[in-house]
């Protein structure tokens, strides 16, 4: 799921989970609101990586409708927005919810999600996703081995 794309490592994180993604053998889907989903769409022209997309707002419509589902749900957070949109995707979905959250104010999003039990990982990339790839491998590979 992507929110609203200010912070520049949002794109390029979300193309580099959907490679990680798909090479361990899931099915991706993107939701986004428009400008997310026409960066992203934009930076794959030829659709490589990117299979299929939703409009954010329907996919949350769909799941609390029970009409679709997911086995993972990463959340990409650089607000409070994202954090409300982890919450969601993790009350409604039957596999797991994970942050991915980045930007200047990484930290206390973080803490955000840890006092309300969502679970996340961060670093403080704004404009270079290096701080924050390591823990994505991390976390695609331990959930593709959970899924195993």
């Amino acid at each position: 799921m992507l929110g609203c794309p200010e912070v520049p490592v949002q794109t390029s994180l979300a193309i580099y989970t959907l490679d990680l993604l798909v090479k361990s053998g899931a099915m991706v889907t993107i939701a986004g609101n428009n400008a997310a989903l026409g960066l992203v769409r934009t930076a794959d022209p030829a659709r490589h990586y990117i299979k299929e997309t939703a409009d954010l707002d329907a996919t949350i419509g769909g799941l609390a409708e029970k009409k679709v589902d997911a086995d993972i749900c990463y959340v990409f957070i650089h607000n409070d927005t994202g954090v409300s949109y982890l919450a969601t995707a993790a009350a409604l979905i039957s596999g797991e919810a994970v942050g991915i959250i980045f930007g200047n104010d990484a930290m206390a999003l973080a803490q955000q999600c840890d006092d309300a039990s969502l679970e996340n990982i961060w670093a403080g990339a704004v404009h270079n996703p290096k701080p924050i790839i390591s823990k994505v491998i991390m976390e695609v590979e331990r959930w593709a081995a959970s899924n195993s």
